[in-house]
């Protein structure tokens, strides 16, 4: 008998155990996508003691937001409570068996599939040795396929099928042949899976826009709310959609002692809210930027120059400004000029900074005045000044 032999069987063959199944206590998907934001924002809040104050609190609020909005995306693309339903009835246990339980069966839906919850007890003191504890999920992503549950039949149709060569309690089975019949008036599968297919690419779509908004928020702060409006605008979109594509009749199940009837979930309602904030969110970013683009600036720690372009005016142009706004406020406004310039702004004109985009009458600086100053040695040296 040699050493690696001790515990094994007489016949000589490797140990076996049976195999330890456990029920399923968390989405592993979901608890994936909050730890890797969770690090991210770790590694963030690391650094930030390296801003000053001020500038530290600026950094946390843009940093939060981002990573918040960005994880729910993914929450909500891959999340399974768009739709959600429990009851507490009693119901057969198994094929074969006149066995029945007192049980709690659970449906979450998602955008991809069908999750279904068992738990229960033995009524009448049967069942005793058995733990009742089942969470199965039916995907259906993305093809109908054929007709029955043959090799080309629809992935929801053949793991109904799987399911039920392992004899997986009737509850379960029950629930589950809602979302695969598919003809005459009970089409519920197919309708869900058409609801998630454009939903979830409403969301991929979002989650692409919130990519680029990250790097607009470094450089030109308008089209960052632009691209922020856009996010909360298609989870809108996908709310919409889900609760109209979805299904014409109310998925309506019942039990020998209950109904079960199911309404929008976590997830819904969380597109619904993270859209709502986005829109605020971009409006706000717009206010801020024609109103008080330099306080916006500071706030994202961007250069306010990069908005402005440089350009020089004519007499008749100053003139025409001039006569059209107040030159004198007391906000901080910046130009570019030299000695020769100044010199000769009567007859050449004057270089002003202009902002690249504004809307009329909103705006509230256009053009940054001059700045009345003379170089003498520095001449070819462009200069800022805050008024």
């Amino acid at each position: 008998m040699g050493f690696f032999d001790f515990g094994r069987s007489s016949e000589g063959f490797p140990s076996q155990y049976h195999s330890d199944i456990t029920p399923v206590l968390f989405d592993v998907v979901e608890i994936l996508f909050l730890t890797v934001f969770l690090l991210i924002l770790i590694a963030f809040v690391c650094i930030i003691p390296g801003y000053s104050k001020k500038r530290s609190i600026y950094v946390t609020i843009k940093i939060s937001f981002s990573l918040i909005i960005g994880c729910f995306l993914l929450l909500e693309n891959f999340g399974q409570e768009w739709e959600v339903g429990s009851i507490e009835t009693v119901a057969p246990y198994k094929a074969g068996s006149n066995a029945e339980i007192d049980s709690v069966i659970s449906v979450k839906i998602g955008l991809r599939s069908v999750n279904i919850t068992l738990k229960g007890k033995g009524k009448n003191g049967e069942l005793q040795n058995e733990i009742i504890n089942y969470n199965e999920r039916f995907s259906w992503t993305w093809d109908q396929g054929r007709f029955g549950f043959g090799p080309y039949s629809g992935l929801i149709q053949r793991s109904l099928r799987s399911a039920q060569r392992k004899g997986l309690p009737i509850p379960i089975l029950w629930v589950a042949e809602y979302f695969v019949i598919d003809g005459e008036g009970i089409r519920f599968g197919r309708f869900y899976r058409t609801a998630g297919w454009y939903c979830h690419i409403l969301l991929w779509a979002a989650f692409s826009c919130w990519i680029v908004s990250n790097i607009m928020l470094q450089s030109v702060s308008r089209y960052a709310a632009y691209l922020i409006g856009l996010v909360g605008g298609l989870q809108i979109l996908t709310c919409i959609l889900w609760s109209t594509i979805r299904n014409e009749t109310p998925l309506v199940i019942p039990f020998e002692n209950e109904t079960l009837t199911l309404h929008f979930g976590l997830h819904f309602w969380m597109s619904v809210a993270c859209g709502i904030f986005c829109i605020i969110l971009a409006l706000i970013i717009i206010f801020m930027d024609l109103r008080y683009p330099d306080n916006l600036s500071e706030f994202l720690g961007i250069d306010p120059l990069d908005q402005y372009d440089e350009c020089l005016l004519s007499p008749d142009e100053i003139k025409t400004i001039a006569q059209n706004k107040n030159m004198t406020d007391d906000t901080m406004e910046m130009a570019s000029v030299s000695d020769d310039n100044l010199s000769a702004q009567n007859n050449r004109g004057m270089m002003l900074m202009k902002r690249r985009s504004g809307l009329k009458y909103v705006q509230k600086d256009l053009i940054r005045n001059k700045v009345p100053v003379k170089l003498g040695e520095y001449e070819d040296i462009s200069f800022y000044q805050n008024l």
